[in-house]
């Protein structure tokens, strides 16, 4: 017996000899900051993971049990055995503070294991990488941590000047290759060399006690720099946009996403461009190379306030013809923003390098500022008459005004800037007005008992544009501004001229006219009975904003109605009545050539690239014939209409020899689950793709769309037809290709 308990003794002691325990363990990568670990205990019985969970109050979060870690040496896998604190495969709600912890516990590591993984199988946001089981040792850090981060300018300006990170340093608005780091007493010195041009530059930096460090380029004199901006920057002196505000220029933007693996799952973000004038898209690539560093070149053609999106998060930035624009992203903030699931959490680390840096910091600001939350929006159509409305939203445009006049005084020295504020308030104001009178058609259709969806708003509604920057061109910078157009050019007074259309066509006279005489004089008729209802709402006649709508819509005109140029060419002549700024005249005329060139052409050759080449991948497979291609996802309501509404064609031309339906989507806008059950449902047989988020985007850019569904239709040769086929017209466009016979399914 005393054999036995000393033999249990001393294996105890063996245990806890043996047992380490690491406190706020580094690592390299993580796909998600809902789990934070804290602390890991090894013993010979168990390894503990210590969680302190951080998500959104009363929502809940799980823990499944099929966690796993993975020795980083020798890829072996232990397997999750329990858990402490929380209650595995249930709905954990979190408490009103929004924090909990708890315990996760896994098979026994080795003791030679260094380096982990912590893996769950299951999840987007829960994955840990090369996490170190090594105590760090915070009194020799590397020379390089000594100074690692980004440094800001000790003064009111606060500018962002260097970036040293990893492999890479960030100075002159220029990404650098780090060639060299090297101590040299109390100095750091880096060597760094451009990858613009080749250029070598040499750092010299000084930490201090205090957190600051004295900086010197290339031997010139040091300054201090700190580590944070000051909390507002300062507004750079202007006098607003002058003559040159539309210039077609190239723009360059790059950065570094700091935290960055490509074992997070995704290697590229987005830029969603679109003219406003002329509506077509130009959605840009952002490739991100391994380092995190990244760099994209796009076309603009006036100043504008644009976003970046780095899974499914928009980070804002400024940018004119012309100019290159840095960006520092912290994926942490990246995570802890998809985390609150909150659009206007703080991206407090990021930072801008370039011509215009107080601009870009201002359009971070006024992205979380003058929005009318839509649950109040949503409840107050359904219950408040339009004069109800109006005094609802009252006090908070009394409040927006006042947000706007403290920024305005803020940034005050530029008048870019203060036409920035005072636009976006406007611009906002006018979406909840015409939102709210939108959604209430819809709502009294599904609801035609309600009587207060019945009551519809007086001439008086419309008096807020009265007070808008209609005719201002500086409203074209703010994000945004595309949505309120849309609003304006199809507002609810506007459908008044339809129905004197149909008084027209039921006109015997009018009827008796050649087709393409009605045509013309139906557009004609429209068109100016719009402009007179515009021109009774708005301040001044025919004001910029509504003359971009013209011209926007004009692309759809000359496609739908016109099929001679003569025609076309009536209808703009009357059109430059309303359409007096040069520079939209010049794009209208540009239409023109574009639907009717001097040598026409029904298809086009898809430029060589590696666009081209995933598109040529997939569509390989049905070489020789003619493909409707479908750009879809199972979360788009219109697709899936569309998808519906081409069932039957699907069916009569099912194994046709020379025609192919194909569809296309992506993993990230097509969840695995629903995509295989909508498929096995609706279009089983037929060719499906689901392509990887970066492909699936390199087809955007490829095709130039945006939004979904989004069609193609590729001829036997491969080229790609110029003719506007959709949903719609495709039954008469298979027609005409391939007339009417039945094709019998096999």
């Amino acid at each position: 017996m005393i054999k036995v308990f000393l033999c249990s003794l001393l294996l105890l002691l063996s245990g806890l000899l043996t047992a380490q325990t690491i406190e706020n363990p580094t690592f390299k990568a993580r796909n998600g900051s809902i789990r934070n670990i804290t602390r890991i205990e090894r013993t010979p019985e168990y390894t503990k993971v210590y969680i302190h969970a951080i998500f959104r109050p009363h929502w809940w979060i799980m823990e499944d049990g099929e966690n796993y870690l993975e020795d980083v040496a020798t890829g072996k896998r232990y397997a999750q055995t329990g858990a402490e604190g929380i209650e595995l495969k249930k709905e954990t709600f979190m408490p009103d503070s929004g924090e909990m912890d708890f315990v996760l516990l896994f098979e026994p590591l080795p003791k030679e294991t260094q380096t982990i993984h912590m893996i769950d199988p299951n999840g987007n946001e829960s994955n840990t990488y090369d996490i170190s089981l090594v105590p760090a040792d915070p009194k020799q850090p590397s020379p390089l941590k000594q100074v690692e981060g980004n440094w800001f300018a000790d003064d009111a300006q606060g500018r962002w000047t260097y970036g040293v990170h990893d492999s890479l340093v960030i100075l002159n608005n220029r990404l650098y290759d780090l060639t060299e780091c090297r101590k040299k007493g109390k100095r750091i010195v880096l060597t760094a060399r451009s990858r613009t041009n080749g250029s070598t530059a040499t750092l010299q930096l000084t930490p201090r006690k205090d957190g600051s460090c004295l900086i010197a380029l290339d031997g010139d004199e040091a300054q201090r720099y700190v580590r944070t901006r000051p909390e507002t920057v300062a507004a750079e002196t202007d006098n607003g946009y002058g003559e040159d505000f539309f210039r077609r220029d190239s723009v360059c933007l790059q950065g570094y996403l700091n935290g960055y693996d490509p074992r997070l799952g995704f290697d590229s973000g987005i830029l969603y461009l679109k003219d406003e004038i002329t509506r077509q898209d130009y959605p840009t690539v952002v490739p991100i190379n391994p380092d995190g560093s990244f760099q994209c070149s796009f076309l603009l053609r006036h100043p504008v306030c644009e976003n970046l999106i780095i899974r499914n998060i928009d980070i804002p930035f400024y940018v004119e013809p012309g100019d290159t624009v840095t960006l520092y992203i912290d994926w942490e903030d990246v995570m802890a923003r998809s985390r609150a699931r909150d659009i206007n959490y703080p991206l407090s680390h990021t930072a801008y390098m370039g011509k215009r840096t107080d601009l870009s910091y201002l359009a971070m600001t006024l992205s979380k500022h003058f929005r009318y939350p839509y649950n109040q929006l949503s409840e107050a159509q359904k219950t408040l008459t339009p004069a109800q409305f109006q005094e609802r939203l009252k006090p908070v445009i009394d409040q927006w005004q006042q947000q706007a006049d403290s920024l305005c005084r803020l940034y005050a020295p530029s008048q870019k800037a203060v036409s920035l504020i005072r636009n976006q308030k406007a611009t906002q104001t006018g979406m909840a007005y015409f939102d709210f009178q939108m959604d209430r058609s819809y709502y009294a259709q599904q609801d035609t008992t309600n009587q207060i969806l019945k009551v519809q708003p007086d001439a008086s509604y419309y008096d807020f544009l009265k007070e808008m920057p209609l005719n201002e061109q500086s409203v074209l910078v703010n994000y945004g501004t595309d949505f309120f157009i849309n609003r304006f050019e199809f507002m609810s007074p506007l459908s008044i001229p339809l129905q004197e259309q149909i008084n027209m066509q039921n006109d015997e006279a009018f009827q008796a006219l050649p087709l393409k005489e009605r045509q013309l004089r139906l557009q004609l008729r429209f068109s100016e009975k719009k402009d007179s209802i515009v021109n009774s709402l708005c301040a001044t006649p025919s004001p910029l904003l509504w003359q971009i709508a013209r011209v926007r819509n004009l692309r759809f005109i000359l496609s739908d109605a016109f099929m001679q140029r003569q025609y076309a060419e009536a209808f703009l002549t009357q059109l430059e009545k309303t359409v007096t700024h040069p520079y939209l005249r010049a794009t209208a005329r540009e239409m023109l050539e574009e639907r009717f060139p001097d040598t026409p052409t029904t298809s086009y050759q898809l430029p060589e690239g590696k666009a081209t080449d995933i598109f040529r991948r997939i569509i390989a497979p049905h070489a020789g014939k003619v493909l409707f291609v479908d750009f879809w996802a199972t979360t788009c309501g219109p697709c899936r209409a569309g998808i519906k509404a081409t069932a039957k064609l699907r069916e009569q031309y099912r194994n046709h020899p020379e025609f192919q339906f194909v569809y296309i989507t992506s993993e990230a806008e097509s969840p695995l689950k629903d995509y295989t059950e909508y498929v096995e449902k609706n279009l089983k047989g037929e060719a499906s793709y689901r392509l990887g988020d970066t492909d699936y985007k390199y087809l955007r850019q490829l095709f130039r769309f945006n939004g979904i569904p989004h069609y193609v239709v590729v001829e036997k040769d491969g080229s790609i037809c110029t003719e506007n086929v959709e949903a719609y017209n495709l039954a008469s466009f298979l027609q005409l290709r391939f007339g009417t016979e039945q094709k019998e399914t096999e």
